[in-house]
C-alpha cells in the first residue's frame, strides 16, 4: 500500500523484512485511498487532531513517515502464536515495546479481533468494531518516537492463553435507589474500580466512586443490553458481565 509522500518509518520496515523472514506477510505500512487517518498515513497528511497525533507525548521524528505496520499471519498458528506473544508483552508494559501504542488484530483462532491503546489503559482489551484485521495485525509506533525499532518478534514461544478472568466481585450488593440518602449510597474503591471498567467498555459515567445516578442509569441499560435482570443490583452475574470479553 502507499499514499503520496510517505514512506515507512525505519524501524517498522525493518520489522516487517524479519517478519516474512519468520514465514508472515508483508501487508504494507502507508495507508491506500481508504486510509483518512491514522498512523498508516504520514504525519504531514493528517491534522493535528487527528487520533493518530492526539495521544502523542513530544514532536514527531519526520512527518513524512507512516508508523503503522500489517504484519499478516494469514491465520497460521506459530505465526498467531508470536502474535499473542506480543500482545502479551504489550499488556505487560515490556518496556522494548514501549514505543508501540496501538495494535489490532486477532491473536486467537475462538476470540474476537481486538483493539489494545496506550491510551485505554496497557492492561484493556476491547473488541474491535472495525472492518478486517483477522488474517493481520495493525501495529502502531508513537510518531515522536518513529526513529526507534521495537522488538516486537519473538519466535518459538508459547502463546499466553486468552484473558478470561476478572476481579472478584466484592461479595455485596451494590444498589441505589432513588429517594436514598447520600449517607446510604454505597461508595468506595469497588464502585470506583466498575465504573472505571464501564468508561473503558465506551459507557459515559463518572469515575468518582459514588454509585449515585449515573451509575444507576449506566447498570441498568448494561444489564438491558447483556440481557440481565435489570435491578440495578451490581450484582455477581453484572459483575462479571462488566468484564467478560466477547467471543465472537
Amino acid at each position: 500500500m502507499s499514499n503520496a509522500g510517505c514512506i515507512c518509518a525505519p524501524g517498522m520496515d525493518h520489522q516487517l523484512e524479519l517478519w516474512v523472514a519468520q514465514g508472515g506477510q508483508n501487508w504494507g505500512c502507508c495507508g491506500d485511498k481508504n486510509h483518512k487517518t491514522g498512523f498508516h498515513m504520514a504525519g504531514f497528511a493528517i491534522p493535528g487532531t487527528d487520533y493518530s497525533r492526539r495521544h502523542e507525548p513530544g514532536k514527531p521524528f519526520n512527518m513524512a513517515w507512516a508508523c503503522a505496520i500489517d504484519a499478516a499471519h494469514n491465520k497460521q498458528p506459530h505465526l498467531m502464536a508470536i502474535h499473542a506473544q506480543l500482545l502479551a508483552r504489550l499488556m505487560a508494559d515490556d518496556p522494548s515495546v514501549s514505543a508501540i501504542c496501538e495494535f489490532i488484530g486477532k491473536p486467537w483462532a475462538d476470540r474476537p479481533v481486538y483493539y489494545w491503546s496506550r491510551w485505554n489503559g496497557i492492561t484493556t482489551l476491547k473488541k474491535y468494531t472495525g472492518a478486517g484485521h483477522d488474517t493481520w495485525s495493525h501495529i502502531s509506533i508513537w510518531r515522536s518516537r518513529a526513529n526507534e525499532e521495537p522488538k516486537l518478534w519473538v519466535p518459538n514461544q508459547l502463546p499466553p492463553k486468552p484473558p478470561t478472568t476478572h476481579p472478584a466481585w466484592p461479595g455485596r450488593m451494590i444498589q441505589y435507589k432513588k429517594g436514598w440518602n447520600s449517607s446510604r449510597r454505597y461508595k468506595g474503591a469497588d464502585v470506583r474500580q466498575w465504573q472505571n471498567q464501564m468508561r473503558v467498555r465506551g459507557w459515559r459515567i463518572s469515575v468518582d466512586g459514588d454509585f449515585g445516578s449515573d451509575s444507576d442509569r449506566v447498570l441498568r441499560a448494561f444489564q438491558k443490553e447483556k440481557g440481565l435482570l435489570v435491578d440495578g443490583i451490581l450484582g455477581p452475574r453484572s459483575w462479571s458481565a462488566s468484564w467478560t470479553l466477547p467471543t465472537k
